[in-house]
């Protein structure tokens, strides 16, 4: 009889383990006894047994082999006592201080002694990125637990002498956690992540040295979804062709885990469970799937180039004015739904039928390892700068109603639609004209979203946020903002809206000296007018309130104009 292959046996598992969760997480809430579920198997063998009637599903087991690389890290004292965490506890991540750490006081539109207000953009970027860490925080932890191990970071900074006797709750530490999961979204940190075969993956692991180049990995499901961060630090030949990368995850506390390479096909098979209430789940890959990557912990310390920095924050002594060799604009979605690019001609970039393409020419990419909800969040995607987009925001996969933003980043703006109430089956569409600042938003729903634009204006003495607050778009149509630096005008056009409505104004100007906002309420917003809003003639100083002109009829010649006191 022929002799079936360890690993094929193990992949007999999938089919009776159900594909249900994300791989990088914890659940909502810590077990009574604040341990993670830690139980492993003691079969000698392999295990292809079915899950057992109360629901857990049978894991596979090793018998120990010969270990043939060890870094020395050791999990239940180099990794941390506490499972990777969403927002499940109040924690605090990105402040402007980290910002400022990573690309520099060109993130600040101004400082006052150590305090850094920041720019419109990047205050909007940290927010997006904030949004994302809800649901899991791995990838900084995988990675600040292996920089403490090697010297990198001193655990005594936030406690400790090693990264298990550290406190979650230590608000530093949380911070210094978010920090390096950040370094994934920007460049070089992820322009060097290294794909390849799993037999190529565990080659380089072996390469390791506590004293040079460490890596983190990443592991996803076959259609690039479910990322996870894991630290790696030993292999073991376990025999007949079969290796095991032992690594630190995360999600389980003071364990040593398998990741099984199987040199004779060039697979890959790893377990992955978020806790005991629910089954776990089998993450596999091959050769072609490029499913497993690594890190270099060498790229996250280099200088890091700043996605909506335009040189003109403030700039300080040591200040890091790094940009990026080719200028990007980055689309974030914070919601359930999935989004479809779509450039002029006709190319590209988001989900189709389940799976990740890319047609269009200079795109990327970067799918989040950190998942701790069991809802990995979209992907950041980076487009050419000055490329027009049309972004369909698709519910249809959707089973409830989902909140949803969808926000454009680039170099010194940034401009989005926040507070869609996206329900299943709904599609709307936006688009987005970065060169001239303007978004327009279309939907067949009934709508109250929020416009927001934020800019860095070096031809100007101030920065701006701007909202246009619960647009109201009832029976549907189009809604269209666009800022004019040059006249210093906000306009709303609502010649496509379907019926009349109103909207709140909220504005932030920010100089070296100070931060002033304005905000006003109801708004009208006749159906195929276009309001004027003559931001740059206000200050805090001026008592006569904004400026509002309309054009009643779209033939650009002003109707009526009004004078809006501040109602703060």
């Amino acid at each position: 009889m022929k002799k079936q292959h360890p690993l094929y046996m193990i992949l007999s598992l999938v089919i009776v383990l159900g594909l249900f969760l994300a791989a990088c997480g914890s659940d909502e809430e810590y077990a009574e006894d604040g341990e993670f579920y830690t139980e492993e198997p003691s079969a000698e063998e392999f295990a292809t047994e079915e899950p057992s009637g109360d629901g857990e599903a049978a894991l596979p087991a090793s018998n120990p082999g010969e270990v043939v690389y060890d870094l020395g890290f050791l999990p239940e004292q180099n990794g941390f006592s506490f499972e990777n965490y969403g927002d499940d506890i109040p924690a605090t991540n990105l402040t402007a201080a980290e910002l400022r750490r990573m690309f520099g006081d060109q993130v600040c539109s101004r400082l006052d002694g150590d305090e850094c207000t920041l720019t419109p953009p990047a205050e909007q970027w940290m927010e997006q990125v904030n949004g994302a860490m809800s649901g899991g925080h791995c990838e900084g932890m995988a990675v600040l637990s292996l920089m403490m191990y090697t010297g990198q970071i001193s655990p005594s900074d936030f406690g400790g002498s090693t990264a298990s006797e550290l406190d979650i709750n230590d608000e530093a530490l949380q911070r210094e956690i978010a920090y390096w999961f950040t370094t994934q979204a920007v460049a070089p940190t992820y322009t060097s992540v290294i794909k390849g075969t799993p037999m190529e993956i565990m080659e380089i692991v072996q390469q390791m040295d506590a004293n040079g180049e460490t890596y983190s990995i990443g592991i996803y499901k076959e259609d690039g979804s479910g990322g996870h961060a894991i630290t790696p630090f030993g292999v073991e030949d376990k025999g007949d062709g079969l290796y095991a990368i032992l690594v630190y995850d995360n999600n389980y506390p003071g364990q040593t885990r398998e990741l099984f390479v199987d040199s004779r096909d060039n697979t890959w098979l790893y377990e992955a469970s978020i806790n005991p209430q629910v089954e776990s789940e089998l993450y596999t890959g091959n050769a072609d799937t490029q499913t497993l990557d690594l890190t270099p912990t060498s790229a996250r310390v280099d200088t890091q180039e700043c996605p909506f920095c335009d040189g003109s924050g403030v700039s300080g002594t040591g200040s890091r004015l790094a940009k990026l060799d080719q200028q990007l604009n980055q689309i974030f979605l914070d919601g359930e739904g999935h989004i479809l690019i779509t450039d002029d001609n006709g190319n590209r970039l988001g989900y189709v039928d389940g799976k990740i393409v890319n047609e269009i020419p200079g795109a990327t990419y970067t799918a989040y390892r950190m998942g701790a909800s069991g809802n990995a969040p979209e992907p950041i995607y980076s487009l050419p700068a000055g490329l027009d987009v049309t972004i369909s925001i698709d519910g249809s996969a959707l089973t409830e109603e989902s909140l949803t933003d969808l926000v454009m980043i680039g170099q010194g703006f940034s401009i989005g639609v926040e507070g869609i109430y996206l329900e299943p089956g709904q599609i709307d569409t936006a688009y987005f004209y970065p060169g001239e600042q303007t978004i327009a938003y279309e939907t067949e729903a009934d709508e109250s979203p929020f416009i927001v634009i934020g800019v860095e204006n070096p031809e100007a003495e101030a920065d701006y946020y701007f909202e246009v607050q619960g647009a109201d778009i009832q029976g549907g149509g189009i809604i269209t903002v666009y800022l004019d630096t040059k006249a210093g005008d906000l306009q709303i056009n609502a010649e496509k809206l379907n019926n009349e409505g109103s909207f709140d104004f909220y504005l932030t100007r920010i100089t070296d000296e100070l931060e002033e906002e304005f905000a006003a309420e109801e708004i009208l917003l006749k159906e195929g007018a276009v309001v004027y809003v003559n931001y740059a003639e206000w200050t805090d100083a001026n008592p006569e309130g904004m400026y509002f002109g309309v054009d009643l009829d779209g033939d650009d010649v002003i109707d009526d104009e009004y004078v809006v006191d501040d109602s703060q």
